[in-house]
């Protein structure tokens, strides 16, 4: 995968305006993944929320993002990432708008994280844990 395609779906996904459980940090990331890869990490929860009180909600009953983050790439069965391009991760806490100051995001190339914001994408340095396709 290069970063050119991985920016291509990027741009085409993430470039909705916000919307709870459709066009949010979790779901574009997965939406850009699967476009990807084929393998929507976010399937098992997938319409279950459409407001911030479902998706922080839905993250506490999972046991916190990192828990349901980790849960959501199990189920999917992906592999620990090494921040390539295509792979989803974690941002650490503090590193996005998100519940906890997090986010999902999508690698475009090492060192550059996107994730979804009100009416597009930022890019990020990193994240706290990511994950590839098998």
């Amino acid at each position: 995968m290069t970063p050119e395609q991985v920016l291509a779906e990027v741009d085409r996904v993430m470039g909705a305006r916000w919307e709870w459980g459709v066009a949010d940090c979790c779901a574009c990331a997965a939406d850009v993944f699967d476009a990807i890869w084929g393998i929507d990490p976010m399937a098992p929860v997938r319409g279950t929320y459409n407001d911030a009180m479902g998706a922080y909600r839905l993250i506490r009953d999972w046991g916190g993002f990192p828990a349901m983050a980790d849960a959501m790439a199990r189920i999917a069965r992906l592999e620990v990432g090494s921040g390539q391009p295509g792979e989803i991760g974690l941002s650490a806490p503090g590193n996005a708008g998100g519940p906890d100051g997090r986010a999902m995001l999508i690698c475009i190339q090492p060192g550059q994280w996107a994730g979804k914001s009100e009416m597009g994408y930022v890019v990020l340095p990193g994240v706290e844990r990511c994950w590839r396709a098998a």
